[in-house]
């Protein structure tokens, strides 16, 4: 499937009886606002477009992106256990993401080289983004910033095809949040789009 695609129309109200809202258990803050803001921030908005590396020598622009579903699924750290137990789970559930159309794409703040090797020993085909410089940017415009160690959060997003957020989860840093709630959120938008089709 092509990386790069752009979101679509309104939420619908997407969202509002999807899996778990997050519900935070750690003392995280985004420029001094506590993360607890974490779950409404961005429901329902358009999501913050970026680009960044997803190698030594390629760009990946969010917009390019729209007119398929996407899934954003930000990690503290390649090489950290969680983190790559959760990237190798999503590997493994590629066919059901395919299934819906959507496009998965890992965030973290680690660098392009970091990423290549990481994805190389996992297997990872998805692509790895590099939030690295400015030092997590793109997690800062997600509410998805972990201050003060500076790194990403466990912070999972679903678009819809116009590109805006129609689901959110924040996991606690040390416990992988699996697949469920990112297909559970994929389903609802099928069901939308095809009752409004």
């Amino acid at each position: 499937m092509p990386w790069g695609v752009e979101a679509h129309s309104a939420p619908h109200g997407m969202g509002m009886n999807h899996p778990p809202k997050v519900t935070l258990t750690h003392p995280a803050h985004f420029d001094d606002r506590p993360m607890t803001d974490f779950a409404s921030s961005l429901q329902g908005q358009r999501a913050p477009d970026f680009s960044l590396p997803a190698g030594p020598d390629r760009q990946l622009s969010l917009s390019r992106l729209r007119g398929e579903p996407v899934v954003l699924a930000f990690y503290p750290a390649d090489w950290s256990p969680v983190c790559g137990d959760q990237m190798s789970l999503y590997q493994a559930v590629m066919p059901e993401f395919s299934r819906y159309g959507a496009t998965v794409l890992g965030i973290s703040v680690d660098g392009v080289w970091c990423h290549r090797a990481f994805a190389e020993d996992r297997g990872i085909g998805f692509p790895l983004l590099s939030d690295f410089e400015p030092k997590g940017e793109v997690a800062r415009m997600y509410h998805a910033y972990r201050l003060p160690e500076g790194v990403a959060e466990r912070a999972l997003f679903v678009l819809d095809r116009d590109g805006y957020v129609a689901w959110s989860y924040l996991s606690p840093p040390n416990i992988n949040p699996g697949a469920d709630g990112i297909l559970a959120a994929l389903e609802a938008l099928t069901h939308e789009r095809q009752a409004v089709i």
